[in-house]
């Protein structure tokens, strides 16, 4: 079973979330205290503060939403259902703007007949949505998400329930994803075929896996044919 990542792997989550926090801006721009030019990398922090709570079982997944929401809006005492109201503006035009990335169905069509699965720390409903309107939900025949399982990566349990549901044990697995800390290290720590997605051409010396930038050369690393032009060794 090869799974994948969904956010920063195939879909493109950055791009969308950031012009939709600009939209999203303009929707409440005289009660958001920053700057409209501040506030796409502060609403990104935002995110990933209350979102890793989430991942870590902290609190539900529309908890950590209202938690951004009287973040953003410096209120505290913000109601759930005002919070939700608001937040619901940002997931329309979130939602309308995910893209796959352009070597995501070309790489998916490649493999198709083997055994596709996704790991995602996204909630579900929203992580279906995004595959079904990309076209490329109907590769993968397992869909493991952290809202189901109760954790998300980089704890060791998402993955091992992946597996469970594969029939497979870690070792018979890859995994893909663009995150060294959430998907390189702890699935390479269970014995996972671990891929490294470095679009951003990062580059790392700390961990040895196999590093691609495009999705384009994932079948050679999944076929032991590691061409230096194409894949470093990290």
């Amino acid at each position: 079973m090869i799974f994948f990542d969904i956010d920063g792997t195939l879909i493109d989550h950055a791009s969308a979330s950031a012009a939709a926090s600009l939209n999203f801006y303009d929707h409440f721009a005289d009660r958001i205290a920053f700057t409209r030019q501040d506030f796409p990398a502060i609403w990104e922090r935002i995110l990933m503060t209350h979102f890793q709570r989430f991942t870590r079982g902290e609190t539900s997944l529309w908890e950590q939403r209202r938690g951004r929401m009287r973040e953003v809006f410096q209120d505290p005492g913000l109601s759930d259902v005002e919070c939700d109201s608001r937040y619901r503006v940002f997931m329309e035009q979130y939602e309308s703007r995910c893209e796959a990335y352009p070597d995501a169905e070309p790489c998916l069509s490649k493999l198709e007949g083997k055994d596709l699965g996704i790991i995602s720390n996204g909630g579900r409903e929203q992580q279906v949505g995004k595959l079904r309107r990309s076209g490329l939900l109907r590769y993968f025949s397992v869909l493991v998400f952290s809202e189901d399982v109760g954790v998300g990566k980089p704890a060791s349990g998402i993955f091992l329930e992946a597996c469970r549901q594969a029939g497979e044990k870690p070792v018979a697995c890859a995994h893909v994803g663009d995150d060294l800390a959430a998907d390189v290290g702890p699935s390479r720590a269970l014995g996972m075929q671990a891929v490294w997605l470095d679009r951003l051409g990062l580059g790392d010396g700390q961990i040895s896996a196999p590093r691609i930038s495009t999705l384009n050369h994932l079948e050679s690393v999944l076929s032991g044919d590691l061409r230096t032009k194409q894949v470093a060794e990290v």
